[in-house]
């Protein structure tokens, strides 16, 4: 485990000292999670834009809107007569 020393504005050291106290955990264990929670929060903030940039491109792609088309084309066809009912066997 690395050491760190930080500077925090004393208002804030005194927050987490009594959020620590109040979870019954260290400080040094309540400012790990809070560390941890905001560096998985920021992972998911970046996927999310990834994603979005991704979709925005998905819309300006015509060989993958063809393939899109033919695929709901195809699922929108009817279903043919069936007389043997198979599924009921």
């Amino acid at each position: 485990m690395t050491a760190l020393s930080i500077h925090i504005p004393d208002d804030l050291a005194k927050a987490s000292q009594e959020a620590a106290r109040k979870l019954g955990v260290s400080r040094s264990s309540f400012i790990r999670t809070a560390i941890s929670h905001e560096l998985q929060k920021f992972k998911s903030q970046f996927e999310q834009e990834a994603m979005a940039k991704s979709m925005a491109l998905m819309q300006t792609n015509q060989p993958y809107l063809k393939e899109l088309e033919e695929i709901e084309n195809y699922l929108s066809t009817a279903l043919p007569d069936d007389r043997e009912n198979w599924w009921k066997k």
